[in-house]
This record gives structure tokens, sequence and C-alpha cells, in this order.
């Protein structure tokens, strides 16, 4: 899968959003991110496993996948045990289903001899995935003529350098050296810069700096662009997380649903055929009939849970009957549909909220729903 539009890097997922995968995939599309990096590896071991051993990473990666937001997993590499280290890049990239795979290194393959660590590593790599790979480092190679660039780029498909003007203000300046060195190295892969959103001894880029990005890279032809790291810059940098979310970059993959209506009481839409089985079944307040319609394995993120497979959403819709005063009936007021993918607004009662089904073989596989108004318990 090829990189399109804007996206973020997460160091680590229980710091964004809760690690939650529902909150995570809500901000991603609000933002309209087109792809998310997450660290998979760190050195010879697995990244983002719990204490208990469990695979924070795989529910995240597969709500974000299903609404379309690719998926690349990143890795520092240090090059003390080579085979080792590709073995467990091979794994987690296998079984998490990743669309792309990113090796960062850095000043441990500055020393002597570490160019064979780097040809050994990146030789099982690649042979080992058949997604796409990625270099991240240093943004002036220039500066580091005894990294061995060559030897990296020439088993990857991507060169991601970290353009982070560090206790500088001159974001395009920067940008643009850093894309004509990097083009100018043997093995030149495609530039998709990864650039700066956090704070470090007493610095920051403002707001305006990271438009000023932006805007450069899109002048520069660059098919994407993400950002360091989620983590902080959600919590933490409020003006910079909205600078880039709301950077209408012309290649960025939207998946956002429709805006909620206003008006409540907008005239509901007539939906089509899939869409009006969904509200006919909805409205039957029957949740065997509702389950019927999903995949067996399908995964409902509702709100702030998640829920797998047609028994457990079985389940959840007879809790949701309940809750709704008698007589309410669910409308759809804005609709779009694309492909496999149903985007919608509705209403029922008190409650209104915006709902993503993505359908397989003409049953949904994924569902994520948010809800506006809190269900009325009195």
């Amino acid at each position: 899968m090829t990189l399109q539009g804007k996206g973020f890097i997460i160091y680590n997922l229980p710091e964004c959003e809760s690690g939650e995968p529902g909150s995570i995939l809500a901000a991603a599309q609000a933002a309209g991110f087109g792809h998310v990096l997450i660290k998979i590896a760190d050195g010879e071991k697995a990244f983002g496993m719990d204490a208990a051993g469990g695979d924070q990473a795989a529910p995240v990666v597969q709500a974000l996948q299903q609404a379309g937001i690719a998926v690349w997993g990143w890795h520092s590499v240090y090059g003390s045990d080579p085979g080792a280290e590709a073995a467990i890049a091979i794994m987690r990239s296998r079984t998490l289903g990743l669309n792309g795979y990113v090796v960062c290194a850095a000043d441990e393959f500055l020393h002597p001899g570490m160019a064979n660590a780097a040809r050994q590593f990146m030789q099982v790599v690649r042979g080992g995935l058949s997604i796409p790979i990625a270099l991240s480092s240093y943004r002036f190679p220039n500066y580091h003529p005894e990294f061995p660039w060559s030897t990296f780029l020439e088993f990857c498909d991507v060169h991601m350098p970290q353009v982070t003007w560090e206790q500088a203000h001159n974001p395009v300046e920067q940008l643009s050296e850093s894309k004509r060195q990097c083009d100018a190295l043997p093995n030149a892969r495609p530039f998709i810069p990864t650039g700066p959103a956090y704070s470090i001894s007493g610095w920051n880029p403002s707001a305006e700096e990271i438009i000023e990005f932006l805007n450069a890279a899109v002048q520069l032809g660059l098919p994407a662009i993400n950002f360091y790291d989620w983590d902080d810059c959600h919590k933490d940098q409020p003006l910079l997380w909205t600078a880039i979310a709301e950077f209408p970059w012309p290649a960025s993959i939207k998946a956002n649903p429709p805006a909620p209506s206003s008006d409540p009481q907008t005239t509901p839409v007539i939906p089509e055929a899939f869409l009006s089985q969904f509200v006919e079944a909805l409205n039957s307040r029957q949740p065997a009939k509702v389950s019927a319609l999903y995949d067996p394995a399908a995964i409902q993120v509702w709100a702030d849970q998640i829920l797998k497979g047609t028994e457990a959403i079985q389940k959840g819709y007879d809790a949701f009957f309940d809750s709704l005063p008698a007589g309410t009936v669910n409308c759809i007021i804005q609709a779009n549909v694309e492909d496999d993918t149903r985007l919608f607004t509705w209403k029922v009662g008190p409650l209104t909220g915006e709902t993503t089904l993505v359908l397989k073989d003409g049953k949904i596989i994924l569902e994520y729903t948010f809800i506006h108004q809190p269900v009325n318990q009195n």
C-alpha cells in the first residue's frame, strides 16, 4: 500500500487515547490521516505488549485497517544482533498484518564495520517481507557520511528522514535541503519526511511552522508526510495537532463520516439497499435480526467498547434496545456510499451519532459508531 497524505507516529500506545482502538480510530479519522505508524519492536524484542504478554497493537491495527487507514510498524534497530533483530521484525510485521515496515537506525550504525550488520539485517528482512520497507534516520545525510546509507536504501522502497528542525525555526529550508541531500544518495528512494510535533529542551515548533512545513511538502510534490509523536502531541500540543488535522492535504485519504446535521428535525434520507435493510432490522428491535447482517468475525467499535463476533454484537444490541425509550424509531439523516463503505449520521429518540460500516461479501465486517448524545437513562 502506497502512503498518501498525512499520518502520525505512535511510540507508546497506552499514551495515545489510553490505547483504545475506537478512540484512536476516531481521532485519526477526524484528522484526515491516511496512515499511522506504530512502534512494534525495539532491538531484538517485541514492543507494544502489555505486562501479561497481550498484544496492544493488534486491535488498533485491525480497527484502523478496516477503516481504510494504512498501518506501518516501526522498529528501533541497533545492529548488535542483526539476525535476531530481523527475526522479530518479520514476526511482528507478519503477525500484525502490517501495510509497511520502517527500520529506524541512527548512532549505532556510525561505527566502523556496521555496514556489514546493516546488510545482514536488511537482506533477511527484505527476504522475509513482501510489504514496503522504509528507512528512518538523519535528515541531513551529508552530516553523517559514516552511516551506511546506500546499504540500507538498497533494500528499501521509501526514505523517511526525520526532518525535525530542533532548536531552529526554518522548516521550509530544512525540508528542502533534506530532500536535496537524500535525493543525491546512491539508491535514493521516494522521500516521505517525518516532522516534529513535540517539545524538547524548551523548544517546540509553532503551529505556523507546522503549516509552513506542510505547505512546502505539498509544493515539493511529496505523496505523504507524517509527524512524531502522537503520544505527546495530542495531549500536550493541541495547537500543533489542530494545525496538522485541519491542513487540507490534497492527496490524503479521507475516512471521515459525514458531518452530523445541526437540525435534529432534518427530513430523513431514503438510504440505499443495504442501509435500508440495516435500519429495518434496527427498527424491528430484534437483536438476532440485526446481528445476522454481520460477518461472524465482525468487530463493532461502539463509543468506548469493542465487541467481536456476532454473539457479542447481538448481546450489545439487546442492551442498546432496552435503553431506548419506547416507540422511538431509527432514521438516517445523511448517508454516503463508497464501494463497500457506508458512512451515515442517524437519530433515534434523544440519541444522535455517526456510523461507518465496512462490508465484506455483503456482510458487515467492521462498524465504528460515535455517539454525540448519550442515551437518556431516566
